[in-house]
């Protein structure tokens, strides 16, 4: 019932991704795919229960980590791309803090790959936090330094390698008072965190401190007092929020990773044993998926060895076509590597993807 329920949902974001042919390739193409594909699956979702709760102050369980759930020669591919719960490696529970993919994407049939790497860690840190003081008699505004506080920090960096347009490193920083599943949520994608960035600075979270984005000679900080305490000072920003609009190239890897994102099935493999080599096909409304499991020895990444296996699908619903390939470890949330293309013949979408992980690093729980 699981793995229907897992295609139904796949079903309806390539619904909605083939049906909004009107918006692929334009300019709010970061936007249709997540808000859209999100509601048709929280709409789906909305009053399933839910196989995982805890707070972000309540204390993990060995069940709560992601593991190979090993019984004899099983394992499943569970939680995937959950940067929260902690990876089971040799009985010990570590959590991902660093993350170095290389990217390449191709955005159109017959066009050039391009080339980038993307850069995530985390952890605690110490940062100096910034506010105004206004003078409420003459309505000047002063920037004051606050003092160094204790924070969570999201780091990330995207390198052009050989891109299209973009010619400079994007760096950018999240402090938050502590980590949680929220703010964990997009870790472990190799893509830039616009909706943490975004949540940070507008949703009104007290948990939220501050962002930092550098582009060549752009810059944007923001900075929220009332995280830390400090009623006495508004937030402080400097820069402009809209920069990240102008990064060239950043959209298109929006676009070629959520095409792999929700496309690659990821979901439907959680109840397989990819342990075990083999093949299947399901069928839904006249949309088609095929899949292909088969083991491969093992893959060492940051000074630990994983059990590996490669998974090969391919679909077909309507004028939309795709294939992809993958090497998963179960123990991991993310593949090692993994590549596909997507193709919609009714807008005219041909995007290749290829992620491949270069390096990680773990942190003992």
């Amino acid at each position: 019932m699981k793995r229907f329920r897992s295609l139904f949902v796949i079903f309806l974001v390539l619904l909605v991704f083939v049906g909004g042919s009107g918006c692929i390739g334009g300019g709010k193409v970061t936007e249709t795919i997540k808000e859209q594909a999100s509601s048709a699956i929280e709409s789906y979702t909305e009053g399933q229960s839910s196989s995982y709760t805890e707070s972000p102050t309540q204390s993990y369980t060995e069940t709560q980590s992601q593991t190979e759930t090993e019984t004899g020669d099983y394992a499943s591919w569970i939680n995937p791309w959950d940067a929260y719960k902690p990876v089971n490696i040799g009985g010990e529970r570590y959590l991902i803090t660093y993350v170095k993919y290389s990217l390449r994407i191709r955005k159109e049939e017959g066009a050039p790959i391009y080339e980038y790497e993307v850069e995530k860690k985390r952890g605690k840190t110490r940062i100096h936090v910034y506010g105004m003081n206004i003078n409420m008699e003459t309505g000047e505004q002063e920037k004051v330094d606050l003092g160094e506080f204790d924070a969570y920090e999201y780091y990330g960096k995207v390198t052009p390698v050989n891109a299209e347009e973009m010619n400079s490193t994007l760096e950018f920083k999240v402090w938050v008072k502590q980590r949680s599943e929220d703010t964990d949520l997009f870790f472990l994608f190799p893509t830039l965190e616009f909706a943490t960035i975004y949540y940070s600075m507008y949703a009104g979270s007290g948990n939220a401190i501050g962002v930092w984005v550098k582009y060549g000679n752009q810059e944007f900080a923001f900075y929220n007092p009332a995280a830390v305490g400090e009623m006495s000072a508004t937030p402080y920003q400097e820069g402009d929020v809209d920069m990240l609009s102008n990064v060239p190239d950043i959209e298109d890897l929006y676009l070629g990773w959520y095409t792999l994102y929700y496309f690659g099935f990821w979901t439907a493999l959680e109840e397989e044993n990819i342990y075990k080599p083999s093949q299947g096909s399901w069928g839904i409304m006249g949309w088609q998926y095929n899949y292909e499991i088969n083991p491969d020895g093992t893959v060492t990444l940051g000074g630990k060895r994983f059990r590996v296996s490669n998974v090969k699908w391919n679909y077909v619903f309507g004028g939309a076509t795709g294939q992809g390939e993958a090497t998963i470890a179960a123990n991991l949330p993310i593949p090692i590597e993994a590549k596909g293309v997507f193709i919609s013949q009714d807008s005219g979408t041909n995007i290749f993807m290829h992620i491949k992980v270069e390096d990680m690093g773990f942190e003992k729980v």
